[in-house]
């Protein structure tokens, strides 16, 4: 009789349980596809307005003057636009900023008579509308999405004022439609079957197994969890001392910077813990993976050629030109990393770093252009310790610069080479910074002013 109730119980449990993960699933399904779709087009928007943006800088590259239909500069572009292709029959588009005439297309050749269509100026500046593009910058990226020709695309647009045109990369939305409904299909279908498959398991295990040995299995979890927080730090420690030893290595190169790396780590520390006091969405982990990650900020500098890393002298334009790819070689590497190892916090704070920390608030940086708040936290935070070291450090070419002077030329960059917050975080941490780098300010910036 015992026993009887016994399964009676489990089988009114695992009904239960069957017929919650099925509504669960059935209520599921429709949401998912909806926040599936609104993500992956956001990220379609994205990658289109970065690759507009690269298009840009590549067009800038091949230093056209004449754009009239049928100009040897045209053809050049035009052969270039008929070779991209982009995912989601996706394709890329030059327009003129005046009439918003269709200037490069890949069926321009076929198709001449868009050559007058007034497509562009319909899409960009047509009336309000549901679905238009909401965000046409006068100068940079943007983009939104638009209703063209029965179909919606999603359309990233950079702005190239020099040749009077605008760059837009389209992608249609009905493949962004297409998969977010076959992973939202995969999901029903594992969800049910995982449902039913766990149910009964779960039946099985409540009759007897789960009961009997629930104790024992408590016991060797906690075991279990001890043993791998332990080896967990274990691992933390080796990986930090692993990375920061390569950076040491590319830093060596250069034997001007001397403890460059730590105090770049101290100085970013400091201000990165102030800006989480102010607000910034940084917590403790955020803050102390930050830190580490900074050490690989010159890492890209392993590319560049000795001649140029290591002469004492200043640098000729093209010299420039080279060490300016530092952060593209160092950003690219750790992509790479990254991309063989899985999503990792400290990789991804690691990239924005080395990508980011040349960028410059008014949009002057290298090697994106990036302005304001498009630009990673992590790397503006990294460009104030940076360039605060440099300027306060013995090069073979300079003098170390006075902890005073340091900190006005880094305060008079508020707003233009620097984030505003992040010269506030400075000037309260002043003196700190001149502890760190062996100076004393004879009169801080901050109680001066």
């Amino acid at each position: 009789m015992r026993i009887s109730k016994r399964w009676l119980l489990v089988f009114l449990v695992a009904g239960t349980q069957l017929g919650c993960v099925l509504a669960a699933v059935a209520c599921f399904a429709p949401w998912l596809h909806d926040e599936l779709k609104s993500s992956m087009r956001r990220q379609v928007l994205d990658d289109n307005r970065q690759f507009a943006t690269q298009m840009a800088i590549m067009i800038r590259a091949m230093h056209l003057r004449d754009l009239r239909v049928g100009t040897p500069d045209w053809t050049r572009l035009q052969d270039t636009v008929e070779q991209i292709t982009l995912p989601n029959q996706g394709f890329v588009c030059v327009i003129e900023n005046v009439h918003g005439r269709i200037l490069c297309h890949p069926q321009l050749r076929h198709e001449p008579s868009l050559t007058t269509a007034l497509v562009g100026q319909t899409v960009l500046e047509g009336p309000g509308s549901r679905g238009r593009i909401i965000d046409i910058p006068a100068k940079g990226s943007g983009g939104g999405w638009a209703s063209i020709g029965g179909d919606i695309h999603v359309i990233g647009v950079s702005d190239l004022p020099e040749l009077n045109v605008k760059v837009l990369a389209h992608q249609s939305d009905a493949g962004v439609e297409f998969a977010a409904a076959q992973v939202v299909e995969a999901v029903r279908m594992i969800g049910t079957f995982a449902g039913v498959g766990l149910c009964l398991l779960s039946a099985a295990l409540t009759a007897g197994v789960v009961r009997r040995y629930e104790n024992r299995v408590a016991n060797a979890n906690a075991g279990l969890e001890v043993l791998v927080e332990k080896r967990s730090r274990s691992l933390m420690k080796t990986r930090d001392a692993v990375i920061f030893g390569l950076a040491k290595l590319a830093e060596s190169r250069d034997d001007d910077t001397g403890a460059h790396l730590e105090r770049i780590r101290d100085y970013v520390e400091v201000l990165a813990t102030e800006m989480a006091r102010d607000g910034a969405p940084l917590d403790d982990d955020d803050v102390r993976v930050l830190t580490q990650a900074a050490s690989l900020h010159d890492i890209g500098k392993v590319g560049v050629p000795d001649a140029v890393l290591c002469k004492p002298g200043r640098l000729t334009p093209e010299e420039r030109l080279i060490i300016q790819k530092h952060p593209l070689i160092g950003g690219d590497c750790l992509v790479a990393v990254k991309q063989s190892i899985g999503d990792d916090d400290f990789l991804t704070t690691a990239c924005e770093i080395a990508f980011s920390h040349h960028e410059r608030w008014d949009g002057g940086g290298y090697p994106f252009g990036l302005s304001g708040p498009d630009i990673p936290l992590a790397g503006r935070i990294v460009a104030v310790a940076d360039v605060y070291d440099a300027l306060t450090s013995k090069r073979v070419y300079k003098d170390a610069m006075p902890h005073e002077e340091a900190a006005r030329i880094i305060t008079d960059g508020s707003g233009t080479q620097f984030d505003p917050a992040v010269i506030r975080a400075f000037l309260r941490h002043e003196k700190s910074f001149a502890k760190m780098n062996g100076t004393n300010a004879a009169k801080p910036l901050s109680a001066a002013a």
